[in-house]
């Protein structure tokens, strides 16, 4: 028994300073801490950085270029003999350390005015990209609500165990010492007593096993959320929701679901790029302009001095002709790829409604089962109350006394679990239709 009052010690400290948690709360700690969500907005922010409309091709190139040249060099220059600058000049020239200086500075602008329309449909897919990163991020602050929601259950399912196997270790703890007393008075044999403190240890052994379970829950649901050194006190409320239906649910679905919005996009954004792929076949028109200025010194040149500056401009007309038939290639892939991106937004379709179909059902039917399995509860619970009358008055036996309190721990371990499947299953149908994050 010693072992049993420490872990009443330990359950007690564990239970001080607990903190009311309640789903809400729940999942926003877990949102505001989650590492993965941080994660996603980066990538997120990635490709949003990196398709702009610069990136598309769609604006003009700007380019300002500027240079310094400057040499000293010792020349020796042999003239041409009919060359004649007058007698007094010599045929030759013998120039030391001179100078020579060359400064130009230019500003350039090219745009390419025509490329088959690739740039709109370029800029046309980066939009959708950046709205794909956007959804998957609900997507996956979708799949942290779920995964909060399921922990979230399953603490308070195993809080929910433990009381019930708690109130059946003090049930046994009460019996074992009405036995002890008929026994020292010679009311009932030694093996009734033996098997009264059978008993006793069975429900100390499950006691504690749930008690354990429990703590790995909180532990999980606390590292789940940001809190993994908190304890909590979970609200035992279940309220659901009689006013589903399927017809509006496969409505929503088809609108509001993540997973079917990435899949219509990126059904859209192989559009995209197929029109990208068949833009390439088209003649390519850019135009250029540009100011140039240039000044250039030297000392053993026969311009000492020249400067130069203007205006350039003009337009380039590129047709394509062949390209080892990569374009044609790049274009059936195109095609191919389009195909698949279809196929998959059907399959996913298909996959989503299913599922759904599926949680509708077993949610309707596990409210189905609730009203049964509470009517059978109740009628379980009467029984084991009379039974304890009946054995207080000593007109049944332990064995059939300890069988009705097994059958009402059992039940009522089977209608807590079902109120949290049915629960989660509820979650389930407002994320398959696209509505969780409203709930």
């Amino acid at each position: 028994m010693r072992h049993f009052f420490i872990l009443i010690i330990l359950f007690a400290n564990f239970t001080f300073s607990q903190e009311f948690l309640t789903l809400e709360k729940a999942i926003e700690y877990g949102l505001n801490n989650s590492h993965n969500i941080a994660i996603i907005k980066n990538d997120a922010e990635i490709i949003k950085n990196m398709n702009h409309i610069g990136a598309a091709g769609v604006l003009p190139n700007i380019t300002i270029s500027s240079g310094y040249n400057g040499a000293i060099n010792n020349s020796e220059l042999d003239l041409n003999s009919f060359l004649s600058f007058g007698d007094d000049m010599d045929s030759s020239i013998d120039a030391t350390k001179a100078k020579s200086v060359n400064i130009s500075s230019s500003i350039g602008l090219s745009y390419r005015l025509f490329n088959g329309f690739s740039g709109i449909y370029t800029l046309s897919k980066f939009r959708k990209q950046n709205t794909i990163a956007d959804e998957n991020i609900r997507y996956q602050i979708e799949l942290e609500i779920l995964d909060i929601i399921k922990q979230y259950y399953d603490m308070l399912n195993r809080e929910l165990v433990y009381n019930t196997f708690k109130e059946s270790y003090q049930i046994s703890l009460e019996r074992y010492n009405q036995a002890l007393e008929r026994h020292s008075l010679g009311a009932i044999s030694k093996i009734n007593l033996l098997n009264a403190e059978v008993n006793l240890n069975q429900d100390k052994v499950q006691m504690e096993e749930s008690l354990i379970k429990l703590k790995e829950s909180t532990l999980n649901l606390g590292l789940l959320i940001g809190l993994p050194e908190s304890s909590f006190d979970l609200q035992h409320e279940f309220n659901f929701n009689q006013n589903l239906n399927i017809e509006t649910l496969l409505k929503q679905t088809l609108t509001n679901n993540s997973s079917i919005i990435m899949a219509e996009l990126n059904y859209s954004v192989a559009k995209d790029e197929l029109k990208i792929s068949k833009s390439n076949f088209s003649p390519s028109i850019d135009l250029f302009s540009s100011y140039s200025y240039n000044n250039r010194k030297s000392e053993t040149s026969f311009i000492s001095e020249q400067k130069d500056n203007g205006v350039i401009a003009g337009i380039n007309v590129e047709i394509p002709i062949f390209s080892s038939n990569m374009r044609r290639k790049n274009f059936q892939n195109a095609q191919i790829n389009l195909k698949s991106r279809n196929h998959s937004l059907e399959h996913i379709k298909e996959t989503i409604k299913t599922a759904l179909l599926n949680a509708y059902y077993n949610y309707t039917e596990n409210l189905n089962n609730l009203a049964l399995m509470k009517s059978n509860l109740e009628t379980i619970e009467k029984t084991a109350n009379i039974n304890k009358e009946l054995y207080d008055l000593g007109q049944i036996s332990n064995l059939e006394y300890r069988e009705s309190q097994i059958l009402l721990d059992q039940a009522e371990i089977n209608y807590n679990s079902k109120l949290s499947q049915t629960k989660i299953q509820e979650y389930i149908i407002y994320q398959l239709s696209g509505q969780l994050q409203s709930k």
